[in-house]
């Protein structure tokens, strides 16, 4: 098989780092196992538009344990596990942000005949004796990428966790959010348009206490100088996508909610460190950190030897309504069910 026929590109480097890229007619992904396996770009290839958003004062580099994320964080879609915020625990002290985006991950190609391309990368967890696998399947003429993981307990004792699909989208005006709620949870530190005083608001549109319409599916401006961070608290279907009207494209992403309940919804509009993103976290929990969870009752649990799988899928959309309704599935959206049907 030629070069040029193949979907992997096993040559790809940037800010020092070897990377492999994943491209497709539709669709092209670049992975730096070396940097925490990190996503960096997810582009529709016909527009050029990455739909990944990139820290523009933080470039791509190696990641490492001990590192605040916040400082190093250069954007693109990471695995974080076994927590969020840093926390410790029956004597056992766990990373910011999980200790799965630090250090290199393995890999190698499991195919690539022209048509269809996979990766797989491996990661050994160093706070908890588990291993992370996924795979992350590109098609020659698809706008759908498959990634299924697997997480296996290597120990004999059941470990408890939160697990988060940690997806920064780049958003700009008239950019819209989609999601099966009916309403959302808000962290009170973080409260933005849902105003000090709201524990719980409506979706896609909150009326404030003082009687303001504020339709939360719609991204204000770098100049607000927002911050939010919602969850859904009950899915219709495991689901979300972000839009982009004034380009024509958007990201939808599907997962099984046995697996992620909940989605977190992290939003920067200017409010912290000047950035202005929109953050999708399909989760195991909500909101806080693994002990947060334990606490609550309401962490994920994996028995001693067990395996789970799961997959999530990353479709590109290209039929975007600007008005659609933002409670209901964008057209074009692959959801798990459709994918294994």
């Amino acid at each position: 098989m030629s070069a040029s026929s193949r979907l992997i590109d096993t040559s790809l480097a940037c800010g020092g780092l070897s990377g492999v890229a994943l491209q497709g007619e539709l669709v092209s992904l670049a992975i730096f196992p070396e940097a925490g396996g990190k996503l960096l770009d997810l582009v529709h290839r016909p527009s050029g538009f990455n739909l990944l958003w990139h820290n523009p004062r933080v470039g791509l580099a190696r990641t490492y344990a001990g590192a605040p994320f916040d400082d190093v964080w250069c954007g693109g879609w990471d695995e974080l596990f076994p927590t969020d915020a840093a926390c410790e625990l029956d004597g056992n002290a766990y990373h910011d942000h999980g200790d799965l985006w630090t250090g290199p991950w393995e890999w190698d190609t499991v195919e690539d005949d022209g048509e269809q391309g996979t990766l797989r990368l491996v990661r050994e967890s160093p706070s908890l004796p588990c291993r992370m696998e996924k795979w992350i399947t590109v098609r020659r003429e698809s706008p759908a990428i498959h990634i299924r993981h697997r997480l296996t307990n290597l120990g004999a004792a059941p470990v408890r966790f939160l697990w988060n699909q940690h997806v920064a989208h780049a958003v700009g005006p008239g950019s819209r959010l989609h999601l099966p709620a009916g309403g959302l949870g808000v962290v009170p530190s973080y409260a933005g348009r849902a105003g000090a005083e709201a524990g719980q608001v409506g979706w896609p549109v909150h009326r404030d206490a003082g009687g303001s319409e504020h339709d939360l599916s719609r991204t204000p401006p770098p100049g607000s100088g927002l911050q939010e961070f919602f969850w859904a608290r009950e899915l219709r279907e495991g689901w979300c996508g972000v839009t982009h009207p004034p380009a024509g494209v958007g990201l939808g992403l599907a997962w099984d909610t046995a697996v992620f309940p909940t989605v977190w919804l992290f939003a920067d509009y200017g409010g912290w460190r000047g950035h202005h993103f929109l953050l999708t976290e399909a989760c195991t929990s909500p909101p806080g950190s693994l002990a947060d969870a334990v606490a609550r009752g309401d962490a994920a649990t994996l028995e001693g030897g067990a395996v789970l799988e799961t997959e999530v899928i990353a479709t590109v959309l290209t039929e975007v309504n600007g008005e659609a309704p933002a409670d209901e599935r964008p057209a074009g959206l692959v959801t798990l069910a459709e994918a294994l049907s």
